[in-house]
């Protein structure tokens, strides 16, 4: 995207090359040495874009585009000059263009700058961590919201004629408001004690000649027709594990395996419980690091002659770390969306889909307990 690569080279360009602070050759370095920041793509750049293609559509608000982006871009610029000044090597890369190749070894520190979907994707990149650690490796997660709501804009929002909300953040430790004050002492190493270890649901589709592994969902997962008017078919099974991640040959009495039509299948973890999950009327998880996941099947099409009871009893509920969720997908076309609709699969008739909570836990920066 050229947009978001100008916006994130104008940003770079105050880091210049990597450089060792002259403090490091005297004293240990307590902190982030190797800080990788994370930019956005913004709707502005995007639509802008569009507009050179004859594409962009006309009720488009371009100033109130502009001003995000203007927001954001100076909440970037500032950021980069702050870690910059902290961390001994920067490097600043667009959402679009991060590969793995960008988070090696080296990185100890990511800095998602945008709002909670930067953060959702930029974490799909960390395969594990634990600073310290011998089995670990990997950075830990700083989300910045760039261009917080005001609250103005939240209160009542819901009735006004236009919407004006920003990113609600709930993912991001600081904002442009605060980063001044946060991101040099998470640097600094200073706010450690604020990092938490969220648990992340681990995704395989076997298929008939291949087998994908999905990135890991901070969030939830979606596993659906790709319209939404159309019903999703499956069979859905409750199994036990031999192992971490190993399916079980046989079904303990108490699992459960049934057919399902319905709107689709959600998962989330403890941490986005809060989220979609939440809005459809699942439960609010208590502890946002507890390991449960909660799976709910969305409009559940119950037939007369099927046990309702017991349909409905288990279209809702929770699978602990000693079981998993197993799909085969008995529709012609599918989906799986992993944390939002820019990481998918395309699924066939036939394939299996098997959902746990074995994927590695993501050490972030948070608020919330």
């Amino acid at each position: 995207h050229g947009g978001a690569m100008l916006g994130v080279a104008r940003a770079a360009s105050r880091v210049g090359r990597p450089r060792r602070r002259a403090a490091a050759a005297t004293r240990a370095f307590a902190g982030y040495k190797n800080v990788l920041v994370v930019v956005k793509f913004t709707p502005y750049e995007q639509y802008t874009q569009l507009k050179l293609q004859g594409k962009a559509p006309k009720a488009l608000r371009w100033e109130r585009l502009r001003d995000r982006h203007d927001n954001h871009m100076a909440c970037v610029e500032r950021l980069v000059e702050v870690a910059t000044r902290e961390a001994d090597r920067v490097e600043v890369v667009s959402r679009e263009a991060l590969s793995r190749y960008h988070v090696d070894e080296e990185a100890d520190l990511m800095i998602a700058v945008g709002g909670d979907g930067t953060v959702l994707s930029a974490q799909h990149f960390v395969d594990s961590q634990g600073r310290g650690s011998a089995d670990g490796r990997g950075p830990v997660v700083l989300g910045v919201n760039s261009d917080p709501t005001r609250a103005h804009e939240r209160l009542g929002a819901c009735a006004k004629r236009s919407d004006e909300r920003r990113s609600y953040g709930a993912l991001c430790f600081a904002s442009a408001r605060t980063l001044d004050d946060i991101v040099p002492r998470v640097i600094r190493g200073e706010l450690d004690a604020a990092i938490q270890r969220r648990h992340r649901l681990a995704v395989t589709i076997r298929g008939g000649l291949s087998e994908t592994r999905m990135p890991p969902a901070l969030n939830d997962v979606l596993v659906a027709h790709p319209s939404p008017a159309a019903v999703s078919r499956f069979r859905l099974d409750r199994a036990r594990n031999d192992a971490p991640g190993v399916p079980s040959v046989e079904h303990d009495d108490d699992e459960f395996s049934f057919n399902v039509w319905s709107s689709g299948l959600r998962v989330a973890t403890a941490t986005g419980a809060t989220g979609a999950m939440a809005s459809a009327g699942g439960s609010i998880m208590v502890d946002g690091n507890a390991p449960d996941l909660q799976y709910m099947v969305r409009e559940h099409l119950v037939g007369e002659n099927d046990d309702v009871a017991f349909v409905r009893e288990k279209s809702h509920g929770f699978v602990d770390q000693n079981h998993h969720l197993q799909l085969r997908w008995n529709s012609q076309h599918g989906k799986v969306y992993v944390d939002g609709h820019h990481t998918t699969h395309d699924l066939e008739l036939g394939d299996q889909i098997f959902i746990s909570s074995h994927a590695t836990p993501l050490r972030i920066f948070s608020h919330s307990a």
